[in-house]
């Protein structure tokens, strides 16, 4: 039976340009790289407390983002204790702003960002 969570996957266009922006942004950090060059593959561990993003990049990626009618993949969420002032730091950064900071019902602020695919990321903070 598992016993917590690992890591999720997420396929990218260029997993060192998505490393640098998890990293020197969203304060990831690194926990593994690894190199398949028989299947022209490489593959990058981040890791945020105790959960690891795996980005994968392989020839011929495409951007396919999520659509609200769809299963699956919506959005990767990163805990702050200062959404506004992040918005603020990653809009100065050049992140493009998808969705400016609100209150909601589930006593918190959240605001969403996109990643360099276009992925979005979502700031979450406690109230």
């Amino acid at each position: 039976m598992p016993t917590r969570f690992h890591h999720f996957a997420v396929e990218v266009s260029d997993a060192e340009r998505s490393a640098e922006f998890y990293c020197s942004l969203l304060g990831f950090q690194r926990a593994g790289e690894y190199h398949f060059p028989d299947r022209q593959r490489t593959i990058i561990m981040v890791k945020l407390g105790e959960v690891c993003l795996e980005f994968l990049q392989g020839p011929g990626a495409r951007p396919h983002l999520p659509q609200s009618d769809m299963v699956g993949y919506k959005h990767t969420c990163v805990l702050t204790e200062d959404v506004d002032g992040d918005v603020e730091r990653l809009r100065a950064a050049g992140v493009k702003v998808t969705l400016e900071p609100f209150d909601t019902e589930l006593d918190s602020r959240i605001a969403f960002i996109e990643d360099p695919d276009g992925l979005p990321v979502e700031l979450w903070q406690d109230k």
